[in-house]
């Protein structure tokens, strides 16, 4: 099977005598329960620069240190990241929902506007306050329903504040909370 094929012929019987059939809004709703960091990515594309929030910021390996994340398809961000050289991505603290909330909004225009950050020399912004920065190179890409899951080689480390991440759960963003 490879990865995006069907696990199953529609008449095969069920994996489990409680499961049931899943469309999106379903995995939506399963995942729900289900704790997800939260990261901004900016990079300058043809259009000039652009950021996005990222639910789906994931590790993918240490040696090459590379980096995963998936982009809703049509929006300005995931045009800019086809053209982008390099992007970045910002570990955000417990105190930055807002931040997350304003990246979050396809298409803003004027996303930079108000937001403290500065430039490198190529004009890829650089938001401030964060738990670090993860500068990247484009390592590869796949095609993936509705997104594409975009992979990033890692080729330096900006270190941040000391704080809790930024988590998305059941609808909302949350903190990590006590230790078990």
């Amino acid at each position: 099977m490879t990865p995006l094929e069907d696990p199953a012929p529609a008449d095969q019987a069920p994996a489990h005598p409680e499961s049931v059939p899943i469309d999106g809004e379903g995995l939506r709703h399963a995942l729900r329960d289900f704790a997800s960091p939260v990261v901004i990515v900016t990079c300058v594309g043809a259009g000039g620069p652009r950021g996005a929030t990222i639910g789906s910021f994931a590790s993918a390996s240490l040696a090459p240190p590379l980096v995963t994340f998936n982009v809703t398809h049509g929006t300005r961000f995931h045009e800019a990241l086809q053209t982008a050289p390099s992007f970045a991505v910002h570990l955000l603290a417990e105190d930055q929902a807002s931040l997350a909330s304003r990246f979050a909004v396809p298409d803003l225009d004027a996303q930079l506007d108000g937001v403290a950050h500065t430039r490198t020399p190529l004009g890829l912004p650089l938001l401030a306050d964060t738990l670090g920065i993860l500068l990247c190179r484009p390592s590869g890409q796949m095609e993936a329903g509705d997104h594409t899951l975009q992979v990033g080689h890692v080729v330096e480390r900006i270190p941040g504040r000391d704080a809790g991440p930024l988590l998305y759960f059941r609808r909302s963003y949350r903190g990590v909370g006590d230790e078990v």
